[in-house]
């Protein structure tokens, strides 16, 4: 059998003597550990004992007004399912732009599908409309000052 190895003697390999001390790292971790728990354990009484002393303070409620308090909130309410109302919404917005209807009956406006205006945009261009109101030369380009 082999005698061990021994390592080779090097006087100047050593470990660092300044190195931070394992001990007293653990020692505050365990410390800091410690203080967090005891804090929160002390949050927890003052939170319960405010909460007792405040049911103690607060009058009960009467069993009339809790019969009479509205069962949901004043509008506007939160969506209780958005994706179906998104879903709704957009078959509306469909049926509208997709179909004949009436805009203005008294003055004959009728509402087409897009694909149908789009059809007659195609077939006689988009129509010509007399501005209200002719600027002047003058007045739509202004002089250059020198």
């Amino acid at each position: 059998m082999k005698p061990p190895i021994e390592p080779e003697n090097n006087p100047t390999v050593a470990h660092e003597p300044t190195d931070a001390d394992s001990r007293s790292i653990t020692q505050f971790g365990i410390g800091l550990t410690f203080f967090l728990i005891l804090s929160q354990l002390a949050l927890w009484w003052v939170f319960s004992s405010f909460s007792k002393r405040e049911q103690k303070l607060s009058p009960p409620v009467p069993a009339i007004i809790r019969t009479q308090a509205p069962k949901e909130p004043p509008e506007p309410r939160l969506q209780a399912n958005p994706q179906s109302d998104l879903k709704k919404m957009l078959q509306q917005e469909d049926q509208v732009l997709n179909n004949y209807g009436w805009v203005d009956p008294d003055r004959g406006i009728v509402r087409l599908p897009v694909e149908r205006a789009l059809d007659i945009v195609a077939q006689k261009g988009l129509p010509q409309f007399k501005a209200a109101a002719e600027t002047s030369p003058s007045k739509a380009e202004p002089k250059a000052s020198r």
